[in-house]
């Protein structure tokens, strides 16, 4: 069975916030941000050696973190930012980490 759990941002603490997951086995580095005037996260991801992998990728709903990126670094894991009962379009202030999570649809 699949484990399904959520990239562990916290608002709370303000941004740029960084912290370290491990996703399908890899252990990556993420760096997020807030973007206050299109209301959108983003996400830089680093390797284990700290060498960037993505650059400011924004968390878009419906959609894989990963999605167009081509990197051995990168496990074959989905990111996925959406909420369960699917009542929103956007990942913005108001829903992002309430509602709306990046969801990790694998091990």
């Amino acid at each position: 069975m699949a484990k399904i759990t959520y990239l562990p941002i916290d608002p709370r603490v303000g941004f740029p916030q960084r912290f370290s997951c491990r996703i399908g086995g890899v252990l990556l580095i993420f760096i997020i941000h807030y973007n206050a005037e299109g209301d959108f996260y983003t996400a830089t991801i680093l390797d284990k050696d700290e060498d960037v992998i993505v650059h400011n990728k924004p968390f878009i709903y419906g959609s894989d973190l990963f999605d167009g990126v081509v990197d051995d670094r990168l496990p074959q894991v989905p990111v996925a930012t959406a909420d369960l009962a699917g009542k929103y379009d956007h990942a913005g202030k108001s829903s992002f980490m309430v509602e709306v999570f990046p969801w990790i649809m694998g091990r």
